[in-house]
């Protein structure tokens, strides 16, 4: 019996508070929508793909043609987040950020048993993240010749993202979908902390759910 008049009491809390739940509710999604849109700054990803390629001359088995890679493949990824590198691009570009700054914009990985190496920048403007991505792969090419003397790495797949390519972050729908969420969490918390804590007594309602006696009547307040 009790827990059907919580429930009810509930739902009478909620009736009560309905307008104010809605209000506080919508208010919080418009918050996090203009957030969202005018305080937090987009974020742009550009992408190239790298093939390793078996070094020229070197005569193997095909299982070892792929081992022989994809342990390359390893050394290349530490190369291309080098300071080596990363200097190279800065002065090329006229960077204004640091080697360091620029190394955490990047992100190298390949598939398991995959030859192809991809290079992710991420960056506030899609050009400068389309240029810096670009710019590591030619600069990482004319690196591996230089210090290892092969000639195995091509640029399969440039990054092109366009000036007018779409951000990756912020996302205005789950943004604006915790926004509202989370202001309706802390409104029906307010709300029903508020009248669980509130023990007066304000109508006959009152007085059954907490003195637990009828109500055999009642007398209207009359204005003047």
């Amino acid at each position: 019996m009790s827990e059907t008049i919580s429930l009810e009491h509930a739902l009478r809390i909620l009736k009560k508070h309905r307008l104010k739940i809605v209000i506080y509710t919508l208010l919080g999604g418009l918050l996090s929508a203009v957030i969202t849109f005018f305080l937090i700054p987009p974020r742009y990803e550009a992408q190239t793909e790298i093939l390793v390629s078996p070094a020229e001359g070197v005569t193997m088995t095909n299982n070892e043609n792929i081992e022989n890679s994809l342990q390359l493949i390893h050394t290349y990824r530490d190369i291309i987040g080098s300071e080596t590198v990363l200097e190279q691009v800065v002065s090329n570009l006229e960077l204004e950020q640091s080697t360091s700054a620029l190394s955490e914009q990047i992100s190298v990985r390949n598939e398991d048993q995959s030859q192809i190496l991809r290079v992710t920048v991420i960056d506030g403007n899609p050009g400068q993240a389309e240029r810096i991505a670009n710019e590591i792969a030619v600069v990482f090419q004319d690196t591996v010749m230089a210090i290892m003397n092969v000639d195995n790495v091509s640029i399969m797949s440039p990054a092109t993202i366009g000036a007018e390519g779409a951000p990756i972050s912020p996302d205005p729908l789950i943004n604006i979908t915790v926004g509202i969420i989370a202001s309706l969490l802390v409104v029906l918390t307010f709300i029903f902390m508020r009248e669980f804590l509130d023990k007066s007594v304000a109508d006959e309602n009152d007085v059954q759910t907490f003195i637990g006696i009828p109500v055999v009547g009642s007398i209207t307040r009359f204005e003047e």
